[in-house]
This record gives C-alpha cells, sequence and structure tokens, in this order.
C-alpha cells in the first residue's frame, strides 16, 4: 500500500525576495530621509517624513502579524505576507543559522534538523485548499496519507525508514518557508535587532567623526548639521528609543512564543530579560512624556511649550509624541498597550487560530474607531494615512476570522 501526494504549482506566486527588498528599502529611505533633514534643522519635514515611514513599517509589521497567525491561510495569502518577515527578523543567513545552531546546542537546548531531513520527514505547510473541502474530508485525508507513508516492515525491508509526517503552522510555517530551521527563529530574530542597533550606532558615530572632519578640513560649513553635531549623544540616545520603538511588536511576539516553546534555557532568560528591558524602557519614556507635558502645562498652560521647544526633550523623547498633536500626546500609550497586546495574542496564541482572528478583530475596530474618533496625528494627511492603514489591517483581520471557518462559510468563498 502507497499513499503518494505530489504538490501542483504553476510557478506563480506572490512571494517575490524583490518584494521583500523593495519595502525594506523604502522603509529606510524614509527613516534615513527623516534624520537627515532632522539633521539639516527642518524639524518640521523631519517630524513628518518620520511619522509615516513609521506609520508604513508598522503596516509592514502587521501583514506579518498575519502570516504568523495559526490560521490556516489560502496559498496567495500565506505567500503574500511571508514577504514582509523581514520586518520581524526572519531573514535567512547561512553563517547565522549555524551560530543560532551552535548556541542553542551549547546551552542546553536541543536543535531541530527539519531542513536537513525532508527526506525521511514528510513536512505539511497548513493551508487552505479546495481538495479539503471540511474537516471530516480532512481527518480522513491525512488518517490515508499517514497510513500509507509508514514504512515497511523489517521483514520486507530491514533497511526500510518511516517516513514522518509533521504539520506546521503559524510562526513555525513562516520560518519554514523563510528556509530557517524551527527552533532557530527566536534567535534569528533576535539577533538581526541587536544588529541593527550596532549598524545604527557605528553609523551615527561615523556620521559625526565625517562631519567634524570635513568642518576641520574646510569642505563643509561649520553650520551644517550644528545641532546634531553639538548634541549628537542626546540625538544617538533618541534614536535607540525609536529604535527599541521599532523592533518592539517583533520582539513581543518572538519573546512571548519563546516562552512557549523553550528552545532553550539561555534563550528563555534572553526572552524574558529582553522583554522586560524593553517594556520598561518604553513605559519609563513615556512616563517621562507625562512629566515633562504636566509641568507645561502647569508653567505655560500648554503641553506643546517644552515638548517642542526644548531641543534636549525632543531629541530625547519626541519619538514618542512628534507625529500626535500637542493635545493628543499621551496616545502613544494606547498605541503601545495596543502593540503589547497584540504581539501577546500572536506569540502566546499559536495553538488556536479562531482566539487570534477574533482577538485581532477587536483589537482592529477598537484602534480605528479611537483614531477616526479622535485624529490624535500632527495634521490632516497623516490623520488619512493612518486611518487607511488601519482600515487594511482590520479588513485583513476580518478576512483572517473568516478563514478559520467559523462562520461555516463555503469553503469556495474563502480558499
Amino acid at each position: 500500500m502507497a499513499c503518494v501526494e505530489a504538490e501542483l504549482s504553476n510557478g506563480k506566486t506572490v512571494y517575490q525576495k524583490a518584494i521583500g527588498w523593495t519595502t525594506a528599502v523604502i522603509a529606510g529611505i524614509g527613516l534615513v530621509a527623516s534624520a537627515v533633514a532632522s539633521g539639516l534643522g527642518h524639524s518640521n519635514t523631519a517630524a513628518h517624513v518620520a511619522a509615516n515611514a513609521l506609520s508604513l513599517f508598522g503596516f509592514f509589521q502587521a501583514q506579518a502579524f498575519i502570516g504568523m497567525s495559526a490560521v490556516t491561510l489560502p496559498p496567495a495569502v500565506a505567500a503574500w505576507t511571508q514577504n514582509f518577515q523581514w520586518s520581524m527578523g526572519i531573514i535567512r543567513v547561512e553563517f547565522l543559522q549555524d551560530m543560532c545552531t551552535w548556541y542553542q546546542r551549547s546551552t542546553g537546548g536541543h536543535p531541530s534538523a527539519l531542513l536537513s531531513s525532508l527526506s525521511t520527514t514528510s513536512v505539511q505547510v497548513q493551508k487552505r485548499s479546495l481538495d479539503v473541502a471540511n474537516a471530516a474530508v480532512a481527518q480522513a485525508y491525512h488518517s490515508l496519507f499517514k497510513r500509507g507513508l509508514v514504512g515497511r516492515t523489517n521483514a520486507d525491508n530491514e533497511n526500510s525508514e518511516t517516513l514522518s509526517v509533521i504539520t506546521i503552522h503559524g510562526i513555525k510555517r513562516v520560518g519554514f518557508n523563510a528556509r530557517i530551521e524551527i527552533t532557530n527563529i527566536f534567535l534569528t530574530g533576535y539577533s538581526f535587532f541587536v544588529i541593527f542597533v550596532i549598524f545604527v550606532t557605528l553609523g551615527v558615530v561615523l556620521f559625526k567623526l565625517i562631519c567634524e572632519g570635513l568642518v576641520k578640513a574646510g569642505k563643509m560649513k561649520g553650520d551644517k548639521f550644528q545641532d546634531f553635531r553639538n548634541g549628537w549623544r542626546t540625538v544617538l540616545k533618541g534614536i535607540l528609543f525609536r529604535i527599541v520603538l521599532i523592533g518592539f511588536p517583533q520582539m513581543v511576539v518572538l519573546c512571548f512564543w519563546e516562552l512557549t516553546v523553550r528552545d532553550s534555557p539561555a534563550e528563555v532568560v534572553l526572552a524574558i530579560f529582553t522583554i522586560v528591558i524593553m517594556v520598561g524602557i518604553l513605559a519609563w519614556a513615556s512616563f517621562k512624556v507625562w512629566r515633562i507635558a504636566k509641568r507645561s502645562i502647569e508653567m505655560h498652560k500648554n503641553p506643546a511649550y517644552i515638548l517642542y521647544s526644548d531641543p534636549v526633550s525632543l531629541n530625547k523623547w519626541g519619538f514618542l509624541y512628534v507625529q500626535f498633536k500637542a493635545t493628543a500626546y499621551y496616545f502613544i500609550v494606547p498605541i503601545l498597550l495596543y502593540l503589547l497586546v497584540k504581539g501577546m495574542f500572536i506569540g502566546l496564541g499559536q495553538g488556536s487560530g479562531v482566539t487570534q482572528a477574533v482577538a485581532l478583530v477587536v483589537l482592529e475596530a477598537t484602534l480605528l474607531i479611537a483614531i477616526s474618533v479622535m485624529r490624535p496625528y500632527m495634521d490632516k494627511k497623516t490623520n488619512g494615512f493612518n486611518i487607511a492603514i488601519v482600515v487594511v489591517n482590520f479588513v485583513s483581520a476580518v478576512f483572517l476570522l473568516m478563514f478559520t471557518n467559523v462562520f461555516n462559510q463555503p469553503v469556495s468563498f474563502i480558499a
């Protein structure tokens, strides 16, 4: 008896490396452009560019969240969301994979070898298909498939091997599609976050040295990037805080997921340490902004006076409030809570796609109502841009809920 499964494809897919690189370059150019504009003294332009760049990057991460959910996704949806997994640090680099495997093994973990054992392991990437029209058919299909894959007994062939079947979904599905071992997913994302922090820090220091050298050599006017050169340490702190904010959704998902899979004791400790530190940093920064705004209200009857006129406060803590209008400086707190709860559902809820989908619908609907009613961003265009992003995220969450088949709709409707 034998059961053979062959995957048919027309060779067309929406998962293209060019899309990932293009979106990454667009987000990077936006952040670099805002930094340059700020250094040249165009603070208003820098604030607008930075706000839109951060919102766009957040949209990329929201798309990646959809792909990381435990819901059975249509192949086109899974492929599309895979284009944005770079924003979560899910990027395959050969030497980095070797390093992650070594670190895990040396800290008491047991690295998986799924990618190297595909000849003896059949990996079923969970997805919606017209071939599996309902749960009963799916159960019968997989039962027959597993039975047909059982290797012959030793009496038939002593050298035969048993072909095991593994079904993966959610974060594991994303890692497997990126050709990353399941036990290396957390450390891969974590490593890219750390590498990004190191490169940005070195870039700021190098830019400072280059500016000073050009000024001394008479190749650049002394007033160019003067604010940056005089207070580059404060600017660097603000940039690092901004990086923590950018990487917050990524690390919330990966760190909380690591607590469930426990690849190694050291990685669990690393995950706990990282998430506690990041939450602490952002909570402290939010508290500092609240205190500054309160002092400004007491002294000047306006929260914007000190928040926007004091260069130290603006460069160090402005990443939290500069994208909002002065009266909505506090709106970063609801945004952070939204990201934290959303990331926790994705990271901790890998066992229930329905729970994740319902939670995302509620969270996206709440944020959409809040932004549409309050209009907290700095101007009409920025509000419109962010409302459009939240609308797309809400529609994506609604479709994700449909993919769970919780409404028992016809398969042909969403497959």
